[in-house]
């Protein structure tokens, strides 16, 4: 699933379509109907950690969100919420691609970069494609997408939001729990993935299993501004077209030429997310090791 960084690339493809009619529609996703949009007017796009939200809406002379029930859903199977919002909500998934920036394309098509297993070089079809009254399409791909209502907004732990509350990401970070498994919580850092978790704990120098409680109060500073400092940068350089250069992720050394460690971690009962770090530049802590031995 791609990172805060890359759906707000994504908005920016799609902010220049709001206030203009769909006109057509193609695509080949069974669970959103793309006829169902034909004619909707896109109202609105915001981000929301590692989601998108676009509102549609029959008639662009509609008011505020909230204020007329959302489109007949795709389904029947859904079931229509009173009151609720005519958003769409897009979750790219990034099976493509390990940043998934090849799930939306705007006037344009993803086109093969080599050939598939049968040896043929098949373009990969588009799940929905939105043809706009101003001449311009979007085409989705990998995306995973259902009708939603007002999505649930809390900018304060949205990592690249203005109004994110380092104060709460830095007592959450103090839990006596690893801080890779805090970092993943989208409760505090909405918007931040694995690739982000595993290159700022490597820039840190902090061990991934290393417990928050046990870390100083400066260490954690910097780790939260590391969050901050590298998910900003990562936004600029993909709207500048530049690629991202991890310095661990899916890496087999890292830049001072240490061998690295792979393993997957997660919270028990918990989704286990593979980790790349460092033992040389990462080392845990005696006060960790004593506290895990005891614990």
């Amino acid at each position: 699933m791609p990172e805060g960084p890359l759906v707000r690339k994504f908005h920016h493809l799609v902010t220049p379509f709001v206030g203009q009619q769909v006109v057509k529609t193609g695509g080949s996703s069974k669970k959103l109907q793309p006829a169902s949009l034909q004619s909707l007017w896109l109202q609105d796009a915001q981000v929301h950690g590692k989601k998108l939200f676009l509102r549609f809406d029959p008639d662009e002379e509609m008011g505020p969100p909230g204020n007329s029930p959302p489109p007949e859903p795709p389904q029947k199977d859904m079931q229509k919420e009173e009151a609720a919002d005519p958003r769409q909500a897009w979750e790219p998934n990034g099976r493509k691609t390990p940043d998934g920036s090849s799930c939306i394309w705007a006037n344009e098509f993803s086109r093969a970069k080599k050939a598939n297993k049968r040896g043929d070089w098949r373009d990969p079809a588009p799940r929905l494609v939105l043809h706009f009254g101003g001449g311009g399409f979007l085409a989705f791909y990998n995306c995973q997408m259902s009708w939603s209502s007002s999505p649930a907004v809390t900018p304060t732990c949205d990592i690249l939001s203005e109004k994110f509350h380092r104060g709460q990401a830095l007592e959450a970070l103090g839990q006596a729990q690893p801080v890779c498994y805090t970092l993943l919580d989208q409760k505090y850092f909405s918007g931040l993935g694995n690739i982000i978790k595993n290159e700022v704990l490597y820039r840190a120098g902090i061990h991934p299993l290393s417990l928050g409680s046990v870390l100083s109060a400066s260490r954690r500073e910097a780790l939260v501004d590391g969050v901050v400092e590298f998910s900003a940068a990562w936004l600029q350089g993909k709207l500048q077209g530049h690629p991202q250069h991890t310095q661990v992720y899916q890496k087999e050394r890292c830049p001072a030429g240490h061998q690295l460690l792979k393993e997957a971690f997660g919270p028990p009962g918990g989704f286990q997310r593979l980790t790349w770090w460092c033992p040389q530049c990462q080392p845990q802590l005696s006060e960790e090791l004593e506290q895990r031995q005891f614990s």
